[in-house]
């Protein structure tokens, strides 16, 4: 019995084989298939599409391709590890050019592929040539693929081109001898692996094509699935595969957290590399640990203080997250909790930054009136810090959730914008009209207080399922939850057991227009960027008039990228822009974590 039968799927559904009806693009895919397109709309030049193994960048081609005109003409290269004169010889045969034994030079390939791009061209159609896994190319041969954009009468280039392939294309493509190459694309996309909410949603989108609308997984399997898989669509297909096949063995209605775990020992070659035991683990921890603080100890004391502060994130309290997966499922059983590994802790501070609600503070009361105070604070107060520390009960999230609508006004209260009814269809387009955008992301509280701006997030409240929160400020142990009247904190930690760490905030685009910009940007967008990047302190760009983005400017983005700890891809989407307008201060914008 498959497990397809089981489950009432018409067919197993999580087949590593590209399947056309099994299509799922997430937000990044549309935007790099968007990217393509706009691409394809170009005369000339390049187009870069790079991305990780498996994370669907023959899913974003197969979707470009089958969007093309009639009239477009494509070469499709998919194995590129070949000379230059092999790789002309196979543009010819896709493009169904035909070449003589006498004409396999170089030139003659070129001139008999020229002459066919005059003759399209003057019958209204255009050249497209896909060549994937392009990493694999030679830099001689790329330096000649380059030459193929020489192709062109006075006014049209008369060969786009497309590179498809790993990240280490990108590298290549840095290198001293292939600048000419770089400067010629004109728009480039880097696929990164699917955030938690990603993941489910491609999960329960390949159930519902085959057939089965409700959850197969349960919310904590899903979260393992991200987990163990790294969001990479290629091992999430294998994960799930194997999970499902596990769950029929056993003859379990869901696939649960174990299930998956057993999945992933099953198939640990394939979704994560073999860690060191345990006892090891810990060894080397310790021993680290012991170098570090030796280290820090010998400098001079006015460095000390500075130097242990900076350690203290990669020494974790707790060994837990140290054991390998079969022991850290016992420890997480007797403790009652998930142990997060991707999360590194926040160093210990003293102090909390303000929060500048005055309703999220309990004045001081003089000590004649103290004991007249209400033992149980309203719900439109703050929480006495004595009460911080208890468990959320269902009452308390009822009592701070709301349906998703009104959490979108509230935050958009944050904005200055009031609004006393949102409309039919989805909040996140009716924020256009104010010059807003959504921006999701998953996270937890540590990606929020990086994000710095207010936030809904998604709270589980018992029966009633899915409700919604609005972060208006955090400290450091608490988050400030606005209300229709005022104000509530509550202990964070406690929250999270109510929380899968998934948000959605504001943001402001540029005000020039666009939320993309990039190499093969130009005007006005550009010189905005270059004047917020030269205020950024330390980042040695300097302001001028240039509306080109140069390498110097691209440099400048990876920079800040990295500095942030952001995909360095030199491409300036939402969440390098609102981390630029966090570092520049732009006014008007509100934000999570209050200067003191």
């Amino acid at each position: 019995m498959s497990y397809s039968s089981y489950f009432g799927l018409r067919e197993e559904s999580f087949s590593i084989t590209p399947d056309p009806e099994y299509l799922f693009l997430s937000e990044q895919h549309r935007e790099a298939l968007a990217h393509l397109l706009y691409g394809a709309g170009e005369s000339g030049g390049f187009v870069l599409l790079t991305g990780e193994v498996g994370t669907g960048k023959t899913t974003v081609c197969r979707a470009f391709l089958e969007q093309l005109p009639e009239d477009v003409d494509v070469a499709l290269i998919l194995n590129p590890a070949m000379t230059a004169t092999e790789l002309l010889r196979s543009v010819c045969d896709e493009l169904r050019i035909q070449v003589t034994e006498k004409e396999r030079t170089i030139k003659c390939l070129v001139d008999r592929l020229n002459d066919y791009l005059l003759e399209a061209h003057a019958e209204g159609r255009r050249a497209v040539l896909m060549i994937d896994e392009a990493q694999d190319l030679h830099p001689k041969v790329l330096e000649q693929v380059r030459l193929l954009t020489n192709l062109e009468t006075t006014k049209h280039k008369l060969l786009q081109i497309f590179l498809v392939g790993q990240p280490e294309l990108r590298d290549l493509l840095r290198q001293e001898g292939l600048r000419q190459l770089d400067q010629r694309i004109t728009a480039r996309y880097h696929l990164r692996p699917f955030m938690r909410a990603e993941t489910r949603e491609y999960i329960r989108h390949r159930l519902a094509v085959a057939g089965v609308q409700r959850d197969l997984f349960t919310r904590a399997a899903m979260r393992r699935v991200h987990r163990l898989s790294g969001g990479i669509p290629r091992l999430i297909n294998i994960l799930c595969d194997r999970s499902l096949l596990g769950a029929c063995v056993t003859r379990s209605p869901l696939v649960t957290k174990t299930i998956v775990d057993k999945a992933a020992r099953e198939v640990r070659d394939t979704t994560r590399k073999p860690k060191p035991s345990g006892i090891r683990r810990i060894a080397l921890a310790v021993a680290a640990l012991v170098l570090a603080v030796s280290a820090a100890w010998m400098i001079p004391h006015r460095y000390r203080e500075a130097s242990l502060a900076w350690l203290s994130p990669y020494f974790p309290t707790s060994l837990a997250r140290w054991l390998p997966l079969d022991q850290a499922d016992t420890a997480m059983e007797t403790s009652g909790t998930e142990i997060e590994t991707a999360a590194e802790p926040e160093p210990e501070t003293t102090s909390g930054p303000e929060t500048g609600i005055e309703s999220a503070t309990v004045p001081e009361q003089p000590e004649e009136s103290r004991e007249e105070m209400p033992e149980e604070p309203t719900p439109d107060v703050t929480l006495a810090s004595s009460d911080q520390d208890a468990p959320i009960t269902q009452a308390v999230l009822a009592d701070v959730t709301m349906d998703r609508k009104t959490a979108m006004r509230l935050l958009l209260r944050r904005w200055g914008v009031e609004l006393g009814d949102l409309g039919a269809g989805d909040p996140c387009k009716r924020v256009h009209d104010y010059g807003l955008r959504c921006e999701s992301g998953e996270g937890g509280w540590d990606a929020l207080r990086q994000l710095n701006l207010p936030a809904v997030i998604d709270l589980k409240v018992g029966d009633q399922g899915s409700r919604y929160a609005v972060i208006g400020a955090l400290d450091a142990d608490s988050a400030i939850l606005d209300l229709g009247e005022g104000n509530r904190r509550l202990n964070s930690t406690s929250l999270d057991e109510h929380w899968d760490g998934d948000y959605l905030a504001l943001w402001q685009p540029p005000p020039v227009g666009g939320t993309m910009i990039g190499p093969g940007s130009s005007g006005e967008p550009v010189r905005w960027l270059r004047r917020l990047l030269s205020q950024v302190p330390g980042l040695g760009l300097e302001e001028t008039s240039s509306g080109v983005f140069d390498r110097t400017l691209e440099d400048a983005v990876v920079r800040f990228q990295e500095r942030q700890g952001l995909r360095a891809d030199g491409i300036v989407g939402p969440k390098t822009l609102i981390r630029l307008d966090n570092v520049v201060g732009m006014p008007g914008i509100p934000t999570l974590l209050q200067t003191p």
